[in-house]
């Protein structure tokens, strides 16, 4: 049995809740009765001594469960290594031999932005693509033909076809 009696002054009750003595002394506990309790609780401001910043920076801080966190971006140590990673794996590519490359290895997402110009051929140098890609934007674009829901998104799809050749053709150096 607890033999501990309510805090409040001419309480005889039983103290078997306690409480916080106040917001900076979380650990330090006072013991209540049931009825004392629940009138401490209902008057409780954990809040009270802190100003308005104070309180919006702990809300800020309660999101990350107030643990110390590192920012992210060019300062962090570790997004400075992957970026070194990451620029040494794609300048072994730079400047490839294409005939050095197995037809097997050329990207699916090549092929396809290919088939969606119309070319065939997978050899076919980035002065093709321009000028294939040219001949089908004068015949798609609005300002040539007006206004057409079905060409306008096949013009999209060309556009973004493009880019997927430009790119691979940069970074393999094709001529």
């Amino acid at each position: 049995m607890n033999n501990r009696k309510c805090n409040i002054e001419g309480c005889s009750m039983e103290a078997n809740y306690k409480a916080p003595s106040s917001p900076d002394e979380l650990n330090n506990y006072i013991w209540f009765c049931l009825q004392h309790i629940k009138e401490y609780n209902k008057k409780w401001n954990f809040f009270s001594n802190m100003s308005a910043d104070e309180i919006e920076e702990f809300l800020e801080n309660d999101i990350i469960g107030h643990r110390k966190t590192k920012k992210m971006g060019a300062h962090n140590k570790y997004f400075e290594d992957i970026s070194k990673i990451s620029e040494s794996i794609f300048a072994s590519f730079k400047g490839f031999d294409k005939s050095t490359i197995n037809p097997s290895l050329i990207s699916s997402k090549y092929l396809n932005a290919l088939a969606v110009i119309g070319i065939d051929n997978k050899d076919v140098t980035l002065e093709e693509i321009k000028t294939k890609f040219k001949k089908i934007v004068k015949e798609l674009h609005p300002d040539t033909v007006g206004e057409n829901k079905k060409n306008t998104e096949k013009l999209t799809k060309v556009l973004e076809a493009y880019k997927t050749l430009k790119e691979y053709h940069d970074n393999f150096k094709y001529s």
